[in-house]
C-alpha cells in the first residue's frame, strides 16, 4: 500500500477532488506508483489528508472511470498496468511528466589545470582528526542543538583576531556571521540587500559562480572592466550601481592586486554615492613576493565594506567554513530580520577550527602551503619557459594559484581547448569569466588559465610537455 502527500490548494478554482485525482494520475503515469499497487482505503486517506470520504471517493471514481485503477473485491482499489513507459514516450512534450535519466558520468582527465581541486599533500589530516575528536569530547558542548545562528562565538573570536593580525581589518566577533561556503554567505547578503537595491557592479572578467548568485536573486549585474590597477572606477560611476563586488587582494581570474590609489578611489566612490562594497578576500594568503597587502576593509573608515572570507581553499573544501563581517548598519538589519536563520556550518567543524586557530596550527599551515605553492609556481613557470619558448606569452603574478597563457596561434579558442582535452588535459579559457567587453577575444587572441592548485608538483612538467605536443605540434 502507498501513502500520498499531495499539495492541495483551497484557493484554486479546481475542486479539491480533482487536484487529488490529477496528483495520483501523474504519480501513476511517471511510474512512481507501480502497477498492481494497492491504494489506501477511502477512510484511511480521508483521515490522513483531513478530507471528507466523498472527496476522496470522487477522485478515485474519476481514476477508475479513466482506467488508471480497478476495484478488486475485499481488497479495494489497485493500480492498473497502463504501460507508462510507452505513455511517456508518446507524451514526452507534456510539462506534467518528468522523464528521469541517468546523469552522465563526469569525464576525468589525466592532468587537471582547472581550479576545482585542492592539493592533497598540503593538509595534515592527523592534526585535524585529533582536534576534531577533542572538540567532540569537549564537556559542556551541546551537539544536539543548532548552536548560535551566527556561529560558534569562540571561532568568531579567533577569526576576528586572525583578520586583524593578517589582513589589518578591525571588527568585533558580534559582526561576524559564519556560513557553509562563500556562495552561501553571498546569497544571504543578497537577501538582506535586495529589497533596497537592484543592480550590482562586478569585475569583468570575474567569478561566474558569484555572478550566478546575484542573478538568481534578481540583481542586474553590470560588468566593470579591470585594468592593471584594479576595477575601473570611472566605469563603475557611469554604471549607476550602488553595490560593487570586488576581489582587491587577488583579482580572479587575472590575479591583479588592486593598487592603494585605486582602493582609496573606490572607498571615496562609496562615500560620495552612498555605495556598498562587497570585498571577497579571495586567496589573499597566497602571495609569494613582498609583504601581505592589507585588505580593503582595513582602510574603511566609513563602514562601507562588507568583508567575505573563507577557509575552504586554505584548508579543505569539505570543511565548508566561510564568514562575512557585517558593517554595523547591516548587523542591525540582520539581528532584526534575519537572525532566525539557523547556522549551516557543522558545529563539529566550527569547534575543531577554533582549536586549530587557537593553538597556532593555522598560521604554521599557511606558511607551509605558501612555500609549497611557491615551489609549484616556480616549477610551472620554468616548465612553460623551457618547453613552450616563443609559442606563448606567459602572464604570471606573485599572487594566486594560477598562471595565464596567451597563445600565438591562428586556431580558435574552441579548437585549442578541444586539443588539450583530447590529450587528457582539462583547461579553461579566460573568456569563461567575461560577461561584457572581451578585448582579448575580439582581437583574436587565445588566452587560457592554468590553475596549478590541484595538480601534483611532480606532474607539472610532464603536463606542460603534453600541452606543448597537443598544441604546437599541430600548429607547425
Amino acid at each position: 500500500m502507498v501513502s500520498f502527500t499531495p499539495l492541495l490548494d483551497n484557493t484554486m478554482e479546481k475542486p479539491i477532488y480533482y487536484q487529488l485525482y490529477e496528483y495520483i494520475k501523474n504519480e501513476i503515469i511517471s511510474g512512481k506508483i507501480k502497477s498492481d499497487t494497492r491504494l489506501p482505503s477511502l477512510r484511511k486517506l480521508s483521515k490522513y489528508l483531513s478530507l471528507s470520504k466523498n472527496t476522496v471517493e470522487a477522485a478515485y471514481q474519476q481514476l477508475y472511470a479513466e482506467g488508471y485503477i480497478e476495484s478488486v473485491p475485499k481488497i479495494g482499489y489497485k493500480v492498473v498496468d497502463i504501460k507508462s513507459d510507452l505513455y511517456k514516450m508518446q507524451n514526452s512534450s507534456s510539462r506534467g511528466i518528468i522523464s528521469y535519466e541517468k546523469t552522465p558520468a563526469v569525464r576525468s582527465y589525466k592532468y587537471d589545470f582547472t581550479p576545482k581541486n585542492t592539493d592533497k599533500t598540503c593538509f595534515d589530516i592527523a592534526v585535524w582528526k585529533k582536534l576534531f575528536n577533542s572538540a567532540l569530547n569537549e564537556e559542556g558542548t551541546n551537539f544536539f542543538s543548532y548552536g548560535d545562528p551566527q556561529g560558534d562565538y569562540e571561532l568568531r573570536e579567533e577569526i576576528a583576531k586572525y583578520i586583524y593580525e593578517n589582513r589589518g581589518a578591525n571588527c568585533h566577533p558580534s559582526q561576524i556571521v559564519l556560513g557553509a561556503g562563500t556562495q552561501y554567505c553571498l546569497s544571504f547578503l543578497c537577501q538582506m540587500l535586495r529589497p533596497n537595491y537592484d543592480t550590482v557592479g562586478m569585475e569583468d572578467p570575474g567569478s561566474d559562480k558569484f555572478r550566478f548568485i546575484f542573478e538568481r536573486h534578481q540583481f542586474e549585474v553590470k560588468p566593470i572592466a579591470v585594468h592593471d590597477q584594479g576595477i575601473d572606477i570611472k566605469q563603475l560611476e557611469e554604471s549607476k550601481s550602488k553595490i560593487v563586488f570586488v576581489t582587491p587582494s587577488n583579482q580572479y581570474p587575472k590575479s591583479i592586486v588592486m593598487s592603494v590609489s585605486n582602493r582609496l578611489q573606490l572607498l571615496n566612490w562609496a562615500e560620495c554615492n552612498d555605495g556598498i562594497i562587497i570585498e571577497d578576500d579571495y586567496d589573499s594568503e597566497m602571495r609569494f613576493a613582498g609583504k601581505p597587502v592589507p585588505s580593503l576593509k582595513s582602510l574603511d573608515s566609513g563602514d562601507k565594506v562588507i568583508y567575505l572570507g573563507s577557509f575552504s581553499k586554505v584548508l579543505l573544501p569539505a570543511v565548508r567554513v566561510s564568514y562575512m563581517v557585517l558593517p554595523k548598519w547591516l548587523l542591525e538589519l540582520y539581528l532584526e530580520k534575519f537572525s532566525l536563520y539557523e547556522q549551516t556550518t557543522s558545529i563539529f567543524n566550527q569547534k575543531a577550527l577554533a582549536r586549530f586557530m587557537k593553538e597556532g596550527h593555522l598560521q604554521s599551515h599557511v606558511r607551509k602551503i605558501r612555500r609549497h605553492y611557491q615551489n609549484k609556481y616556480n616549477t610551472i613557470t620554468k616548465a612553460i619557459q623551457t618547453h613552450m619558448a616563443d609559442n606563448v606569452k606567459l602572464i604570471s603574478t606573485s599572487a594566486g594559484l594560477r598562471v595565464i597563457l596567451e597563445l600565438k596561434t591562428d586556431l580558435s579558442e574552441a579548437e585549442v581547448i578541444k586539443m588539450a582535452r583530447g590529450a587528457g588535459i582539462d583547461i579553461w579559457p579566460i573568456s569563461k569569466y567575461y560577461m561584457g567587453h572581451n578585448s582579448t577575444e575580439e582581437s583574436g587572441k587565445v588566452v587560457v588559465i592554468l590553475s596549478y592548485r590541484g595538480i601534483p608538483i611532480e606532474h607539472i612538467e610532464e603536463a606542460i610537455i603534453a600541452l606543448k605536443k597537443a598544441w604546437f605540434d599541430n600548429f607547425n
